[in-house]
């Protein structure tokens, strides 16, 4: 790895943990309001907004809301903070889960202590969590296929980034994907998908190994939040921003400033914001034993340079709360 994009990851890196921390409850709550806990996968940027959300909606449902996430993405890590949330009987517990099988055992000894439990932005299917609000990620993935699709004019050799193989969000993300292209670019192909680990200096690697094997390569997606700060930087330290179109998923800062440099031409941001907000709803709908959709879809959208200063704030305000209008 060159020194340049050394340095780019460490301030990238650096970045992250700027941004995030591993437990970030408000104070001591007290003891006659509802307790609600997001729970992320882990320390990462993209849950910043989705728990902006869960604070804005807390504020206006007269609840505590606390933010509790693990050091590192392990699930038995998810399961510790969920076992301590049980055992601190709070009311409710809004999870990103980090795995479906392995939350399974913990989820059912919630639930059975009469704490609702919901999850978002990665479901667990096979628990007993009461819903799922979130991206419906075969769509999502479709969307970013079309988009690339029209840019490429239906042709050209594309590598897709993943953060993860095992990972059935991102599956399903790329599954999208790949229907999108061979429906919309019928002589594009897909000539490499590589496992990035979720970690900005393999996109790095990776990115470079690309370039050097398919030196006409037209196209780089990433099917999560890591692909676009990796490889902005490898394609201008080689002069091939603009040559090689780059898109993703996730609005992480430094995405959005490579979209602003135009590096990247697109990403497509997961409304997390709204995520957090309707965390609280229906947790509150939950404990109040009103019945709450199995699945909830919160969309996504598309973010290009025409709209990458004004998006967050139209998301914000696609949110009402109950009772204004």
């Amino acid at each position: 790895m060159s020194k340049l994009l050394r340095i780019a990851v460490l301030a990238t890196t650096a970045g992250f943990l700027a941004l995030t921390g591993c437990d970030r409850g408000d104070g001591a709550p007290s003891s006659d309001r509802k307790i609600l806990v997001m729970v992320p996968k882990g320390v990462h940027p993209y849950y910043e907004p989705c728990y902006e959300g869960f604070q804005a909606a807390a504020a206006q449902y007269d609840v505590d809301v606390e933010y509790r996430a693990a050091k590192q993405f392990e699930v038995s890590q998810q399961v510790e903070i969920i076992e301590n949330l049980i055992a601190r009987q709070v009311d409710g517990i809004a999870v990103s889960a980090l795995d479906d099988e392995g939350l399974v055992g913990v989820i059912e000894q919630a639930v059975d202590a009469g704490i609702a439990v919901i999850t978002f932005d990665a479901p667990a299917p096979s628990s007993k969590a009461l819903s799922y609000i979130g991206t419906m990620n075969e769509t999502a993935g479709y969307t970013g296929g079309v988009e690339l699709a029209r840019l490429l004019d239906g042709e050209g050799k594309v590598a897709v980034l993943q953060g993860g193989l095992g990972a059935s969000n991102l599956n399903d993300r790329f599954e999208g994907f790949e229907k999108a292209l061979s429906e919309k670019a019928p002589n594009a192909v897909i000539v490499a998908r590589e496992d990035t680990q979720g970690k900005i200096e393999m996109v790095v690697n990776k990115c470079e190994a690309i370039l050097q094997a398919h030196p006409d390569l037209r196209a780089i997606f990433s099917v999560s939040a890591e692909g676009i700060p990796g490889a902005a930087p490898v394609l201008e330290q080689q002069d091939k921003a603009g040559e090689v179109l780059l898109a993703g998923f996730d609005d992480l800062p430094d995405t959005l400033d490579a979209i602003r440099r135009g590096t990247a031409q697109f990403c497509i941001a997961q409304k997390t914001y709204m995520m957090g907000q309707l965390s609280v709803e229906k947790l509150l709908a939950a404990i109040a034993g009103e019945p709450i959709e199995r699945e909830i879809d919160t969309g996504v959208l598309i973010v290009r340079s025409g709209n990458v200063d004004t998006y967050m704030q139209d998301m914000k305000r696609e949110f009402q709360p109950a009772g204004e209008e």
